[in-house]
């Protein structure tokens, strides 16, 4: 309807100027900021005109604990400037590791024991070994090296058994050399299983009399 001697678009049936946008591109302002299409490196952004920022279009740039990455594109810690993700501990939390175990100390029940992360049996800084196998640990066994015994050291002591084979109340193993003999706890002059009798008290056991 305007003669192209009229239209300063007069290929342009949208438009007779050629605007801010030119002919053949409309002036249109999609995200209402007052910046045509055309200048807007963000047209469907109505926060971004002149650049994309940081974090692009339709993400705010807005880097609330100032750590130089905005929470939009790539801060999942935003209100912790020395994280950029939650880790072990979460936001707001070091990912201190003491020990050096791989496990921060925020999860850590023996932050100080590179060995264990709970303290189990025995407690942080000692090890929850089992040497002898009995079942018992070694810091809750008595003879930690000797299976057969762990709530004491019994009689004789770790490594050495009990026994009592005579019921002379003197274990074999430990000061009994006749522990088939309950009247005695070494061979003497006539050995063990044979009666040390000295019937004219000379000194000399009747069996070498």
């Amino acid at each position: 309807g305007t003669a192209d001697c009229n239209d300063g678009c007069p290929n342009d049936a949208a438009k007779t100027s050629p605007g801010q946008c030119g002919c053949g591109t409309a002036d249109d302002d999609t995200d209402g900021d007052s910046v045509l299409d055309c200048n807007d490196a963000c047209p469907n952004d109505a926060a971004k005109s002149a650049n994309v920022g940081i974090c692009g279009c339709g993400m705010a740039d807005t880097d609330a604990d100032g750590d130089g990455t905005p929470g939009a594109c790539g801060d999942a810690c935003d209100s912790d400037a020395s994280k950029l993700a939650p880790g072990q501990c979460g936001c707001g939390n070091l990912e201190t590791d003491t020990d050096s175990d791989g496990t921060a100390d925020c999860n850590d029940g023996c932050p100080n024991d590179a060995a264990k992360t709970s303290p189990g049996q025995c407690g942080c800084g000692t090890a929850d070994d089992d040497t002898d196998g009995d079942s018992v640990l070694d810091c809750n066994d008595a003879c930690p090296n000797d299976a057969a015994k762990s709530a004491n050291v019994g009689i004789c002591g770790c490594g050495m058994a009990d026994t009592d084979a005579d019921g002379d109340g003197t274990p074999g193993a430990c000061g009994d050399a006749c522990d088939s003999d309950a009247s005695k706890l070494a061979p003497g002059q006539c050995g063990c299983g044979n009666l040390e009798t000295d019937t004219d008290s000379d000194g000399t056991a009747d069996c070498n009399d």
